[in-house]
């Protein structure tokens, strides 16, 4: 027997009561009635592009909006709700805004109220102010750039109305029997918003916040006078004050105000992802499918279906195998920071930036001239891909020809297009990583797949050390054959295995930050992406060979011994 539980989001609408969220047969879903309904459906039609919600027929063709997830608890319906909410309402106002009705939303279950409003307007809410509970104002100058170069950047592109976010207000009664607007969620966005006005001189009242914390007055400091820099650097006087007024009164936030507290959290955790969070490669889907605005719907369906696919990968054995979580986080994120001589640990929703790149289009400016490049190249691959191939003689990665899925001119530390190259690009290295370590049937480097089944997949790989070594190998491979193709790998799989599986034998213990720190893991990619020809390699197989013969054994592990007697 199906269950129904309606109207536990009420909006309010000039749709009225024919607009609302439901849990039906064990799914969570919008619905879209009564005689209004068309101008709205096609809207979200065209707009929505969201891989967690798919539209079906309600009465009418996709006038039900359903989340993909089927929640099997009351607190995973309400957190269903939430989420659905979040995807849906920026939209549903955006639409209200274009026909020119109230943007406003309400819970009756949970007393909240939702507007779409200028920051102007924001910045003028009434008794604004940071609850000790808050944490400290903490963005750094990277977050400040971010927020500014995406707001000039709608300002020259001419949007009438950019949304920079939401901020969650707790509606509290003082004792005196004022009301207190307590911000729950946005403090780091509302500070820094303030700190651009103040860098801009503009006469405009800002709220009178009080930080607790040293440590928001350090970054307040340094943050102010990076926009100040970053505005001398970047526009003229006259545009400092289009720039201002266009933050003050066409960027916008969704304000979401709540009565009680616990849900003021509940919607924090909510919006910031805490329980069960997304894997931050699916934050990455959702940047590069909005990149693709001006793309066909076609092109975005298909984008998202090769994606989905690569994440939930069947291995011949039938294990479910998350590609997508091993290709970016164990790899791509790893071997971009370490060429680079940088740190890389664990990758996570704050380092998503590693894999932004450029948008291109008619209707966005370039930034710096290093992207120049960008343009070249992909106007170079639109003219090569329109020609016969034969005409163009590149060098494959496998002896005997790439598949179509494999781009010869991705490169992993490549400067990244946003959109659609970038869906690409993923896919290169998720067709690679599978013929290099899952299709073990394939005669493609069997000598190199025959050691590695023999020298990594042994008894007591699975331990937490031995696993961080065989990562940090298995990106050492990728990266040379992205360089060198198979010639690479079977020259120097062997020299490779000896400078990281030493570690093996010498430490008892072996943790994350041994094997993500220039000592143990950076030097080897730094040397592998400089290499121009195999004969670079040398300084590799010399470490090698040193490692080899200053061994020291202080763990036992029969297989790995093995090579370095054998060896």
């Amino acid at each position: 027997m199906a269950t129904v539980i309606g109207g536990l989001f009420k909006l309010v609408t000039y749709l009225g009561d024919n607009l609302h969220y439901e849990y039906w047969d064990g799914q969570v879903s919008l619905h879209i009635e009564g005689p209004n309904w068309r101008p709205l459906r096609n809207y979200l039609w065209r707009e929505v592009s969201d891989s967690r919600v798919v539209s079906k027929e309600w009465g009418r063709q996709g006038c039900c909006w359903t989340l993909q997830r089927t929640p099997s608890s009351w607190e995973e319906i309400q957190e269903a709700f939430l989420e659905l909410n979040r995807i849906m309402l920026p939209h549903i106002l955006d639409f209200e805004a274009e026909q020119g009705f109230d943007k406003i939303y309400e819970c009756e279950e949970m007393d909240v109220s939702a507007h779409k409003i200028k920051i102007d307007d924001l910045l003028h809410s009434e008794n604004l102010h940071i609850p000790e509970y808050q944490r400290p104002y903490r963005w750094t100058t990277k977050n400040v750039e971010q927020l500014l170069q995406d707001v000039n950047i709608a300002r020259i592109s001419g949007k009438l109305d950019y949304l920079i976010g939401s901020v969650i207000l707790h509606r509290n009664i003082s004792n005196k029997n004022v009301c207190i607007n307590d911000i729950v969620d946005g403090q780091q966005r509302i500070t820094t918003i303030m700190l651009i006005i103040k860098a801009l001189d503009m006469c405009v009242e800002i709220p009178p916040l009080t930080y607790g914390h040293s440590d928001s007055y350090r970054h307040i400091q340094e943050n102010f006078k990076f926009i100040q820099e970053w505005f001398d650097f970047n526009l003229s006087g006259s545009e400092r004050k289009d720039f201002g007024n266009y933050l003050l009164t066409n960027c916008r936030v969704v304000r979401i105000s709540v009565k009680r507290l616990p849900e003021a959290f509940q919607l924090f955790e909510t919006q910031n992802g805490r329980g069960k969070e997304l894997e931050a490669y699916n934050l990455l889907k959702a940047y590069h499918i909005r990149a693709m605005a001006d793309a066909p719907k076609k092109d975005k369906i298909e984008c998202d279906v090769r994606w989905e696919d690569a994440a939930l990968f069947i291995d011949m054995d039938g294990a479910r195998k998350d590609l997508l979580r091993q290709v970016i986080n164990e790899h791509l994120f790893r071997i971009r920071k370490w060429s680079r001589e940088g740190y890389a640990s664990t990758f996570s929703k704050h380092e998503i930036g590693e894999f932004k790149g450029l948008t291109l289009g008619r209707d966005n400016n370039l930034e710096y001239a290093y992207q120049n490049i960008l343009v070249q190249q992909q106007i170079a691959l639109s003219f090569m891909q329109s020609m016969n191939s034969g005409l163009f003689k590149v060098r494959y990665r496998f002896e005997h020809g790439d598949p179509d899925n494999i781009s010869p001119f991705a490169s992993i530390n490549q400067l990244l297009v946003n959109g659609r190259p970038f869906f690409e690009y993923i896919e290169t290295y998720v067709e690679i990583y599978k013929r290099l370590f899952l299709n073990s049937n394939s005669s493609q480097l069997y000598r190199f797949k025959d050691f590695y089944h023999e020298y990594c997949k042994y008894r007591g790989s699975r331990r937490k050390g031995d696993t961080y070594i065989r990562q940090v190998y298995k990106s050492a491979i990728i990266l040379i054959f992205d360089r060198f193709g198979e010639k690479g790998v079977d020259s120097l799989f062997e020299a490779v295995y000896a400078c990281l599986y030493r570690i093996r034998l010498e430490k008892q213990k072996i943790f994350l930050n041994t094997m993500c720190g220039k000592g143990e893991s950076g030097w080897l990619f730094t040397a592998i992406q400089n290499a121009k020809n195999l004969s670079d390699f040398s300084v590799i197989k010399s470490r090698a060979e040193e490692f080899k013969r200053n061994l020291r054994v202080n763990f036992e592990v029969d297989e790995v011994k093995s090579f370095f007697k054998n060896k």
